[in-house]
């Protein structure tokens, strides 16, 4: 096969294999609806208030239980370690895609609330076997900038909700016509039955070894904590810990932190984050990069560090220019992601793949996103504002630097079924 090389020496995605081309178009799709999916909870609750006949603080509450479907998503993930990828992801997009749809015509907010727990489930279950998926098909060359694209895209996915909210809702199904669109991926799914395979890694392990029973499961999910791998597994769920936390401790708070104490109107707010979603894109993108030059390592602890500082100055800063800049520059790191998936996928043999990055990310490590906004509170309580309780949980990630340093090893250039 003729390689063909980018400008700077890397190959490039023209010189792959027509299947690698073809399947990462059917992930990035799926990937790509995955992140206009998740967005769309948050983007009705104001029309739902109306609908459903329901306070804000009933809303609050059923955010809360629909997030929990995150946490859940680690019992498919464990799955596709048994079964295999391929059925556990199909599952997954076509689970999510119908409960999506089936959304749209929710009664009441119970009803909403099932429905999108599962769904949200399932969405995480699909973007991680995407991501494990693509890892174990892509040549190492490719890995890593392949991984980050997907990410990116996942957050391009995002980003749609908002432009299209202006339009249903001027039509006769409001803010349910949002869940219709969602569902758009529905008549794509036997093309995804048809074109998508086993991963090579997953039929080379074969039958034997693989768990059998729930007790086998648990079994194997609890070897993850023995002294083979229990380092990684420490350093796999820093890595996610820290990576929400810092997300919901520096993200999710600056729209109100602008607003009521930087005097931006919504009108800026409305220009500045769309403009920071698109340099996000960006980000993903230098972080794929970064990962093949560098090391996996070495990007993982920049981006985090250059989390930490642009954290302070978004929060520290009073003139509108820094702390739009780096609430720029946080959109760019949210590039993290896809380091740490890239790791995940690189860390562990194909045998529990799945389930470690399902423990270390969705049962442990989201907890981080659970802790981040409750931390928040107490720092707003004690120290007065929103802009003193970011800017000095923005350096936790510099508390956990050293323990990342010390638990994960380098895994660029490494064999996927190679322990590291």
């Amino acid at each position: 096969m003729r390689v063909c090389e980018t400008a700077a020496g890397e190959p490039s995605f023209a010189s792959l294999p027509a299947y690698h081309r073809r399947l990462f178009v059917l992930l990035a799709a799926a990937t790509v609806f995955e992140g206009f999916d998740t967005m769309l909870t948050s983007l009705s609750l104001h029309h739902m208030e109306s609908d459903f006949g329901v306070g804000q603080a009933e809303l609050a509450a059923a955010v809360s239980v629909v997030s929990l479907g995150t946490v859940a998503a680690f019992i498919p993930l464990r799955l596709a370690d048994r079964f295999g990828r391929r059925p556990v992801f199909l599952a997954a997009v076509a689970g999510y895609t119908v409960l999506t749809v089936a959304t749209a015509f929710s009664q009441d907010l119970d009803q909403f609330v099932a429905l999108q727990f599962v769904a949200r489930m399932l969405m995480v279950t699909e973007l991680a076997l995407a991501y494990v998926i693509l890892g174990e098909e892509m040549p190492e060359a490719y890995r890593s900038r392949a991984l980050a694209l997907l990410g990116g895209l996942a957050l391009a996915g995002a980003a749609l909700p908002a432009l299209a909210l202006p339009i249903v809702t001027r039509t006769s199904w409001g803010w349910r016509g949002l869940f219709l669109l969602g569902g758009a991926l529905l008549p794509f799914l036997p093309l995804y039955w048809k074109q998508l395979r086993e991963t090579r890694l997953f039929e080379a392990r074969g039958a034997e070894g693989r768990p059998q029973s729930l007790r086998d499961d648990v079994a194997q999910t609890l070897r993850l904590f023995g002294a083979a791998t229990r380092r990684r597994t420490a350093g796999l769920t820093t890595i996610w810990f820290t990576i929400n936390f810092w997300t919901s401790t520096t993200l999710f708070f600056f729209a109100s932190y602008v607003q009521g104490e930087r005097g931006w109107s919504a009108e800026t707010v409305a220009w500045v984050m769309p403009t920071a979603t698109a340099v996000g894109f960006l980000g993903y993108m230098i972080a794929g990069r970064a990962m093949d030059r560098l090391g996996r390592k070495p990007t993982l602890i920049s981006y985090f560090a250059l989390g930490s500082l642009a954290g302070v100055v978004c929060y520290r800063a009073e003139e509108d220019i820094w702390i739009g800049g780096a609430y720029l520059a946080l959109m760019m790191l949210a590039g993290l992601w896809a380091i740490g998936e890239t790791i995940a996928v690189e860390l562990f043999h194909t045998d529990v793949r799945a389930t470690a990055n399902g423990l270390s990310n969705n049962l442990l490590g989201r907890w981080g996103l659970v802790l981040g906004p409750a931390a928040m509170s107490v720092g707003i309580a004690e120290l007065g504002s929103i802009a003193a309780a970011a800017s000095l949980l923005a350096l936790f990630n510099l508390l956990t630097i050293p323990l990342m340093l010390w638990l994960i090893p380098e895994t660029r250039g490494r064999a996927l079924d190679v322990n590291v």
